[in-house]
């Protein structure tokens, strides 16, 4: 069949590495064009060499744009992407996309175009694939991507939910994002499919090799990687490792990822006394080995709608440790891949504390961990029909 995808930029994300693991599964099993608003990022490198790549003009371009990308591009590019900010701000995105998606109409008829990424707020210039696909695009099947728990999701509006009317099929990647989008949406109940997220377990191996990870004999070794936020809960841990260090609890936290709060993540550190169980890795453009090293996956977010890391760790045997999200207990739990606890401090504390008592939880579970992209295929497959 002939497929189109469309995105709004490369780099390194959850929803980006879902698209480029997908796409090295289905490479050659289809003929696929790739829309790129912004064909730029880490991941870029990672397309297969047969997937055709169609870039963005100068309007829907800045769709995909980050300000500090356009303040790079000079002088036009930053006055011309903060006009439509503005613009969003004023009117909506469904003024600002449904105007920008309309000025690069791709002239190829497709069997299917797929938007692969959901809007943001109503007014942030944050998406815009949804109306590409609707707007410029000609298809047999126009199918749109959710990526996130669409019931607490910044998106979750009027305009959003009108417009997946639009659309032939909706793909959850997961069974309770489904779930939740058929609750908050019912009236497209009938066209709504779980489709899986893939991972390419073949790149996964190789570049665990690229170095060493740390590793400390004797303690349990947790990792997360994620980025560094409130809504990740990365701050609700440090005075919970705080009291578990106090009862004698052994381990090693180690963290994989940055952004603008690390400083304040440095000072939480120092200020429960932890630097010594405590290492910010930063972020790594390479997590793999740690993945590989590690004895446990540490997920203490607020919210989470299937994140990557899940299927990331089962692929290497790392027991995932999560609060119960969107997913989480259909993900980790239903697959036996880790261990899921209600998404409270108190709660998070009890069970970390009873596998830190009982290490040999951690590794009789790491014993028992399969994974595939068989389903997935599959279930992307059937969305075709």
């Amino acid at each position: 069949m002939k497929l189109l995808f469309v995105s709004n930029n490369l780099h390194i994300g959850g929803i980006q590495k879902s698209l480029v693991n997908l796409l090295k599964e289905i490479e050659k099993k289809h003929e696929i064009t790739l829309f790129v608003f912004y064909p730029e990022g880490e991941l870029k490198k990672d397309i297969p060499d047969n997937v055709k790549i169609i870039c963005g003009n100068r309007f829907t371009r800045i769709m995909g744009m980050s300000q500090t990308e356009a303040k790079n591009k000079g002088v036009f590019t930053t006055l011309w992407r903060s006009l439509w900010v503005i613009l969003t701000k004023l009117f909506g995105i469904g003024f600002s996309f449904g105007f920008l998606s309309r000025m690069q109409r791709l002239k190829t008829e497709y069997d299917a175009a797929i938007s692969f990424m959901q809007n943001s707020a109503y007014k942030m210039f944050y998406g815009g694939c949804n109306e590409f696909v609707i707007n410029s695009v000609k298809a047999k099947k126009k199918i749109s991507f959710i990526h996130c728990d669409f019931k607490h999701y910044f998106g979750n509006n009027r305009y959003n939910k009108k417009y997946y009317e639009k659309f032939d099929r909706i793909a959850c990647v997961s069974d309770s994002c489904k779930n939740v989008f058929d609750e908050v949406c019912g009236e497209y109940k009938y066209k709504t499919f779980s489709v899986h997220n893939c991972y390419d377990f073949d790149n996964m191996e190789k570049r665990s090799t690229e170095y060493e990870a740390e590793y400390t004999e004797g303690v349990v070794n947790i990792f997360t990687a994620a980025r560094i936020s409130e809504e990740k809960g990365i701050f609700r841990m440090f005075p919970i490792f705080a009291e578990l260090k106090e009862k004698g609890m052994k381990f090693v936290w180690r963290i994989a990822g940055g952004g603008p709060l690390l400083e304040k993540a440095f000072y939480e550190c120092e200020r429960y006394g932890l630097e010594d169980s405590v290492k910010f890795l930063k972020m790594l453009d390479n997590p793999y080995p740690y993945f590989k090293k590690s004895d446990l996956l540490l997920v203490p977010s607020y919210d989470e709608a299937a994140p990557m890391v899940y299927g990331e760790a089962a692929f290497f045997g790392l027991p995932v440790f999560t609060t119960d999200t969107t997913s989480a207990r259909e993900l980790i739990e239903a697959q036996g891949v880790g261990f899921v606890c209600e998404n409270t401090d108190e709660a998070i504390e009890k069970d970390l504390e009873k596998l830190l008592e009982n290490s040999e939880m951690i590794s009789e579970k790491a014993k028992k961990i399969k994974i595939s992209n068989e389903s997935a295929l599959k279930e992307f497959e059937k969305i075709l029909l």
